[in-house]
């Protein structure tokens, strides 16, 4: 910090003369006096958009007073010698004003500044106390982070993987997910227990990974500091593993979930957990409550959106506010040498969910998913599995789209063949041409099979809309026998479609 101090001899005057002259200088000088003690006083330069503002005290006594300038925002030199010209001005006016009376007033305003300063010293000394209260509790200057780093970057690099895989940065597939390891409940379910970790680590899309990466780094640098690696990380996981758990338990009828949201969720129950208690300094403690309030809050209601797995996320929440709570009674001084117990428990419970619920949901799991589990696996081993995949999901769109002329009451009977012609007959074609493309392809035999299954399903409603063009006007009065034998091939099919493994 740059400085500068001179002293100047005024014989004649009492120490108490000379401080209320100085401070009639800095008025005159436009300076802000800011802080004064019994004998001397501090004021600031102006600040402008070029300068910043500097800083002169000037201490009193008998018959001499000594000026000092101080450049005090972090610069290293003195370059432009603000100092001695502060001093010169300084001086060079107090000549002036030193010979004019002396306002009552002055003195005043001086032991006005005393008491402020006095305060204000006073607050700097509570809040001096209160910060080394609440970093005895939270160590927020003696943490590196490195655990939150290693979960940051342990999510990314297994990004950029998947996106070398195929799976979309922007508009994830679905099916990369599950084959690297999203939680997918008919393969959870079906023995493949470690997905409730792994989706902890897979994203749909780099906005689902910058958003939970932030929040993670948000949460740690509070959370890792004040709990320790050991704790941080187990805390993590194991919230992150119930947040699956919870999202299998809702979705019953199926869920592909993926993303550390769950976690860090977690992550912020358990900073509320603590919040609730008494650990942290209450003004602090109160701040802090109020804003992760906020948004955690926001984000349940902001993942309301069907495209968001809400589950998971409550369940990350509750179960971090229980591990809060409990981490709580680890976190007292005396009691911090049992944090491997406090870590070890947590551990523990977390896996006795998993594997009860696990198992019992494994014993329950319906015939159709584990068909589904089996189709899923096939794809998974086979080149062009996947696309197969992805094609079986866009039956149910153009099947929506080529259904709707035939359940639409609003249509007569001409303008039913129209619609039929014009919108389902297109469809159909589409669909039976997507899986005649299957071919050639590398497709286990099942989904060959089924391909052709689909490929006689579109047949037979192509068949149904000419029988629709012959029969329009006597099936719109009821008449549906001439559907008959297309309707009863079209069963058929279906039967044979739902009966695939």
């Amino acid at each position: 910090m740059p400085s500068e101090k001179q002293e100047f001899s005024f014989r004649g005057y009492t120490a108490d003369q000379l401080l209320l002259y100085a401070y009639a200088t800095f008025l005159e000088l436009g300076w802000a006096p800011r802080y004064a003690g019994l004998s001397a006083i501090v004021a600031y330069t102006p600040r402008t958009w070029s300068k910043y503002d500097d800083e002169v005290m000037i201490e009193a006594k008998e018959g001499s007073i000594t000026v000092t300038s101080s450049l005090v925002h972090n610069e290293s030199f003195d370059m432009m010698k603000r100092n001695q010209k502060h001093i010169n001005d300084f001086i060079s006016t107090f000549e002036k004003v030193k010979l004019s009376e002396i306002d009552p007033a002055w003195a005043g305003a001086i032991e006005k500044l005393r008491q402020q300063t006095i305060e204000a010293v006073a607050e700097q000394q509570k809040q001096s106390a209160e910060s080394q209260e609440i970093e005895k509790v939270m160590k927020l200057s003696g943490s590196n982070l490195y655990a939150t780093y290693t979960l940051i970057a342990l999510n990314i690099i297994v990004f950029i993987v998947m996106a070398i895989d195929g799976a979309g940065i922007f508009k994830p597939d679905g099916f990369t997910q599950i084959k690297w390891g999203s939680n997918y409940t008919p393969l959870t379910l079906d023995g493949e227990w470690w997905r409730i970790i792994t989706c902890m680590f897979i994203h749909f899309g780099i906005i689902h990974l910058v958003m939970n990466m932030y929040g993670l780094y948000m949460a740690g640098v509070y959370l890792e500091p004040m709990l320790g690696k050991v704790k941080y990380t187990v805390a993590y996981l194991a919230t992150g593993i119930i947040a699956s758990i919870v999202s299998l338990w809702w979705h019953n009828d199926g869920v592909n979930s993926a993303g550390a949201s769950g976690a860090i969720f977690g992550m912020y129950g358990l900073f509320l957990g603590l919040l609730f208690t008494n650990l942290i300094p209450k003004k602090m403690r109160i701040a802090l409550l109020q804003t992760i309030g906020i948004l955690v809050v926001f984000n349940i209601i902001y993942g309301m959106q069907g495209t968001i797995d809400n589950a998971a996320h409550i369940g990350g929440l509750i179960s971090g506010i229980i591990t809060g709570l409990f981490y709580y009674l680890f976190l007292k001084p005396d009691k911090r040498r049992l944090q491997w117990v406090a870590a070890g428990t947590v551990v523990l419970i977390a896996f006795a969910i998993s594997v009860t619920y696990l198992d019992k949901a494994n014993n329950a799991i319906s015939p159709e998913m584990v068909s589904e589990g089996n189709r899923i696996k096939r794809a998974l081993s086979h080149k062009d599995g996947k696309e197969f995949f992805m094609k079986r999901i866009q039956v149910g769109d153009i099947e929506k789209k080529a259904m709707f002329p035939l359940t639409d009451s609003s249509l007569n009977a001409q303008s039913r063949v129209t619609r039929l012609n014009e919108v389902s007959k297109p469809q159909w074609e589409k669909l039976k041409q997507m899986f005649t493309d299957t071919e050639t392809d590398d497709i286990s035999a099942e989904d060959h099979k089924e391909a052709a299954l689909w490929i006689e399903y579109a047949d037979a409603r192509l068949e149904e809309i000419e029988v629709f063009n012959k029969n329009a006007a006597s099936i719109e009065n009821g008449d549906y026998s001439s559907l008959g034998p297309v309707q009863q091939r079209l069963t058929a099919i279906i039967n044979k479609l739902n009966n695939l493994d």
